[in-house]
């Protein structure tokens, strides 16, 4: 009779378990960062996604879903209407501020804070132990951690070259050696002129990248890269431009914290071969 009690006691653990865990997989989850779209969507929780944030378009299937957030805020109204049990945040956005007003609404929120390369798949471990997708993500980033070490490996040894990086022409923004761009140009082995900058994305000008006389010039924004590329022209005296070193390299490969980060940093070590 015992025995057959604790067996009993053990299904019933057994089936609250499988509930709870289903439950975690089965939330309606909103990803307000593009980043954290393809997060959801590598961790097979596409379907679960309710609502998305501007910009999120890969992988293709992300398109479908409503768009709750852009630079102006979220639109609380509209995301409340499609019910989230979970909205995905990423913490340097201006979305930050309405994360009380969330909360009081009981929906749970997750800020995603990657500083690193490597804390990229830290964060990923995080959510995947959040939406009971643990083995899934433990198989993605485990991918990713290896492809970044054999990055890192193939580059290591590679002869450096001062490298300037324009994330935007007008004004003209670069990256100081505290920003996330600085982990790209580390596995490649490029000089920062404007690593000791004060502010991680300084605006300068391009007197002082004259000044420093970069090898390359990387440039990484979503305009019209074949004007951008031609705006350097007018300095020849750049060794960049004089050796015809000026370059374009896909932003969402760059600046987006997702696996094909992997895709931009080959491309960018690459450029100094």
């Amino acid at each position: 009779m015992r025995l057959t009690s604790k067996f009993t006691a053990i299904i019933l653990l057994l089936v609250s378990f499988n509930n709870y865990a289903s439950a975690q997989t089965n939330k309606r989850i909103a990803t307000l960062a593009p980043h954290l779209t393809e997060w959801a969507y590598s961790l097979g929780l596409g379907e679960n996604i309710v609502a998305v944030s501007a910009y999120s378009d890969f992988p293709e299937q992300a398109k479908k879903h409503p768009v709750v957030s852009d630079v102006n805020g979220i639109n609380l109204e509209k995301l409340i209407e499609l019910e989230p049990d979970l909205v995905l945040l990423w913490q340097n956005s201006h979305v930050l501020g309405q994360v009380e007003k969330l909360e009081a609404l009981g929906i749970e929120v997750f800020i995603s804070t990657p500083k690193t390369l490597e804390s990229l798949a830290t964060e990923m471990l995080r959510l995947g132990e959040l939406t009971n997708t643990q083995n899934k993500a433990k198989q993605v980033t485990d991918a990713y951690l290896s492809d970044l070490a054999d990055l890192r490996a193939r580059f290591k040894d590679i002869p450096r070259k001062k490298a300037f990086f324009q994330i935007w022409h007008s004004p003209l923004i670069t990256a100081n050696g505290d920003s996330w761009i600085q982990n790209l140009m580390d596995v490649c082995q490029f000089d920062n002129p404007f690593a000791e900058h004060e502010v991680p994305y300084p605006t300068v000008n391009k007197e002082q990248v004259l000044m420093h006389n970069p090898d390359i010039i990387i440039i990484s924004e979503k305009s019209d890269n074949s004007v951008q590329l031609t705006t350097w022209d007018p300095l020849p005296m750049i060794t960049a431009v004089k050796n015809k070193k000026v370059f374009n390299i896909n932003p969402d490969h760059l600046h987006r914290f997702t696996r094909r980060v992997l895709i931009g940093v080959e491309e960018l070590c690459k450029l100094s071969q």
